[in-house]
């Protein structure tokens, strides 16, 4: 009788293991997944891509989302759902999110470049010059900060390869109002080439990473 309880409790324990193992071979996708809902619409929408050659030479690749108030509150409701914040916590974030955009303007910006030494978009001498493009007129960032390509960011923004950096781009108002419904250009620009990231285009473009070559 004990070797036959000993026996079920080698096989229950060699179960759950092959469950664990299912599992880590096929982890599962956050509910609701960021591909559904409003935020996948949204961002969807908002992004852009470009890639940069130099003849058959890959040396950059762009893609930018931007950020303004229906996206950042989609965003903020797709958080409190992954995050189980109260409706208090919810309410407080959007709060933060409408005050911040109608202050400012923000790109988030995933960057890879074959040279990773130049990919320094947050120093204060930068290879790159970034600017915003509306209406006949040019807006330099007031800050470019670098982000943490945590789970979090990586959940929110699925394009983020793993040889990217992420950049939080921050452009003051521009002239004529927000930038939701108008035509406008990203432009990113150095001795390399430029990268314009056109949103006068009606359809998002977002896409898997490019596989990048190792450093």
């Amino acid at each position: 009788m004990r070797r036959a309880r000993r026996v079920a409790a080698v096989l229950a324990l060699a179960a759950a293991t092959a469950l664990a193992g299912c599992s880590a071979l096929h982890p599962r996708q956050p509910v609701p997944a960021t591909t559904e809902g409003e935020w996948g619409a949204a961002r969807f929408a908002a992004t852009r891509r470009f890639m940069l050659y130099d003849g058959l030479v890959h040396r950059a690749t762009a893609t930018a989302t931007y950020l303004g108030p229906a996206e950042r509150e989609a965003r903020a409701r797709r958080l409190a759902e992954w995050l189980d914040w109260t409706p208090e916590e919810l309410d407080r974030r959007l709060a933060a999110e409408r005050a911040s955009a109608a202050s400012e303007e923000q790109f988030l910006l995933s960057f890879y470049t074959a040279d990773s030494k130049v990919n320094d978009l947050d120093a204060a001498s930068s290879v790159w010059r970034v600017a915003l493009h509306v209406d006949g007129a040019e807006l330099l960032p007031v800050h470019v900060e670098g982000v943490e390509p945590d789970a979090t960011v990586r959940g929110l923004f699925p394009f983020v390869g793993p040889f990217d950096v992420v950049y939080l781009v921050h452009f003051p108002k521009a002239p004529g109002g927000a930038l939701a419904g108008r035509a406008f250009e990203l432009r990113i620009s150095s001795a390399l080439g430029k990268i314009p990231l056109d949103f006068a285009e009606v359809d998002g473009v977002e896409h898997p990473a490019p596989a990048a070559p190792a450093p």
